[in-house]
């Protein structure tokens, strides 16, 4: 019995066990129509961290975290009341004028249309609320296999947001659905209001969202950065969280969330911070770098490169 038990305890299983549990969890939400906010998955998380055997290094490295992460979401509500005009006529016309006067959104949607568009609405939906799913996914498997990746990770997440926050501050940018509300544009419904309703944690929804804060796309940052992140580690299970990056640039864009602008923007943030991260930041804080006692596990038969 503690053989199967220290067995199961080991990175790779405890890796499938939790990417298991952590889907079955967010399906079983997401049909309750329930959100899933950073401190919904913080208490998800538990049961992974009492099954590992280090429930207090999981609080010592997850608590901080998720609070700094709060934190930031509760600024974001201050970028709308500094009153910065938002960015929505030029930003479409780039827009239209890159994809030779046609807006991606209103494309996407009216080439779908009756039941093959409510399904990719859906689809779109469900990917959209896997917004914090899916780094905190990415942050709990390095967590269990290297934790010296894991606080690499959850730094520049973390410093990548908070850059991109002064990026909204001072340089608003309004969605498709907000220019179409507007009138700037045609053909882009807000999708999002007419799929699945959601109700958030009550801590969270006392939070103030910031509408326009399109550009850069931190809805396709994130995963391109959790690639990354994950690439040293698992070079080729690493290609599944690229395969997610593209679905998650497509939803937000049919849902009309953001241009298309928005994404390319937010997929050369997250590798101009990841890079700029490891190169000034990870060689002069010591906790960033691999020990000698802990090493960054290749795959693949070749030795990995962070």
């Amino acid at each position: 019995m503690k053989g199967t038990f220290a067995r199961v305890r080991r990175p790779g299983p405890l890796v499938v066990i939790s990417l298991v549990y952590l889907a079955a969890a967010t399906g079983i939400m997401l049909w309750r129509d329930i959100s899933i906010s950073p401190d919904y998955i913080l208490l998800l998380c538990v049961p992974i961290a009492l099954l590992s055997g280090r429930f207090l290094g999981f609080l010592r490295d997850w608590i901080p975290f998720v609070a700094i992460f709060l934190g930031y979401e509760a600024m974001r509500g201050i970028a709308p009341k500094i009153g910065i005009p938002p960015h929505v006529t030029d930003i479409a016309n780039i827009e239209t004028v890159l994809f030779g006067g046609h807006v991606p959104s209103a494309v996407l949607q009216a080439a779908t249309p009756g039941t093959l568009g409510r399904m990719l609405a859906y689809l779109g939906t469900v990917v959209y609320f896997c917004h914090f799913v899916f780094p905190f996914g990415i942050g709990l498997i390095l967590w269990l296999s290297n934790r010296t990746q894991f606080l690499r990770y959850t730094t520049s997440l973390m410093g990548m947001s908070f850059l991109a926050f002064f990026v909204f501050l001072l340089l608003p940018t309004a969605p498709p659905w907000f220019a179409e509300q507007n009138g700037v544009i045609h053909g882009v419904t807000k999708l999002l209001n007419t799929t699945l309703p959601s109700y958030i944690s009550p801590y969270y929804h006392t939070l103030n969202p910031n509408p326009v804060a399109a550009f850069p796309s931190l809805h396709a940052a994130y995963p391109l950065l959790g690639y990354l992140a994950l690439r040293p580690v698992y070079p080729r299970a690493a290609w599944l969280a690229m395969v997610w990056t593209l679905l998650v640039a497509f939803s937000v864009v049919y849902l009309g969330e953001h241009w298309a602008i928005d994404v390319f923007g937010g997929w050369i943030f997250a590798v101009l911070c990841w890079f700029a991260f490891m190169r000034f930041v990870v060689p002069h804080v010591g906790v960033l770098r691999t020990t000698q006692g802990e090493p960054v596990p290749a795959r693949a038969g070749r030795t990995a490169i962070a």
